[in-house]
Order: structure tokens, then sequence, then C-alpha cells
């Protein structure tokens, strides 16, 4: 199963290293799921560190140092899709690109964007929900 992981769940995994989203992508990124992260979340991701931990930037850069020598970097694809619309902010609209253009099977994030939006393909999944699914699936 393939999962895309979003910016904040990697801003927490990076941050908080013991939380329930950092589980979560720990999770997302072993098998049996294939994780993905497309170009653009690694871009918004450097900028937040920038914006709201200027004094963290070396521990982002390790800490993405060792996830993409096992995580695939996919391209966010620059044309438009339909399927956009469903997502509030602008902003967030490429992500969805990237996981469409990927074939992701679900999308792991904490935006509400996403969560309350009417997108069903990638089927879109909180931190708490995908962790739910993946201790489901191991009994």
């Amino acid at each position: 199963m393939r999962v895309m992981i979003d910016t904040n769940i990697m801003i927490s995994a990076a941050l908080f290293p013991n939380g329930r989203a950092a589980e979560a992508f720990f999770k997302a990124i072993a098998p049996p799921y294939e994780p993905l992260i497309c170009d653009y979340v690694v871009d918004e991701l450097r900028c937040k560190f920038r914006e709201k931990f200027p004094g963290r930037m070396t521990e982002l850069e390790a800490f993405l140092f060792h996830i993409l020598a096992h995580i695939p970097l996919v391209t966010t694809p620059e044309e438009e899709i339909g399927e956009e619309r469903l997502i509030r902010d602008p902003k967030d609209r490429p992500i969805l690109r990237a996981a469409l253009d990927a074939h992701a099977d679900l999308f792991l994030t904490g935006d509400k964007d996403f969560l309350e939006s009417a997108v069903r393909d990638p089927r879109i999944i909180s931190a708490a929900d995908f962790l739910a699914l993946t201790n489901d699936a191991g009994r």
C-alpha cells in the first residue's frame, strides 16, 4: 500500500519523535507500506522550519538526509487537475496532485483542509486513524 506523507506529519516526526504523528510516520515508512514524499512537501517543510524553527535547520537536514535515503521522492506535476478544487487551501493542492500522480493509496495528514475534503482517492487519513488501521491489520 502506497502512503503519501504530508508536511505536518513530517514536522511532527522531526520535532516530536515520541508523539502519535511520529508513530504513524514510522509505521508508514516500514513494510508492508510503501512511503512516498513529494518534492513540494520537502520544500514546504524547509520553508516552515526556516519560518518557525530557524535554530533547528541542521536537525531538519539530518532528518531529511536519513529519510530520503529510504523514501522515494516524487515530483509534483505542474498541471492542475479537477480534483484539486475539493481542497480548500490552494497551497495544498499540489500535494494532492502529486499523490494522485504517484498512485498513492493513502494520504497521511493532520491537515483539516484535506481531512474535511470530499477527496476519496487517495484515501485521506489522520495519524490516529492510520495507527488504528495498522493495529487492526496486525491482529
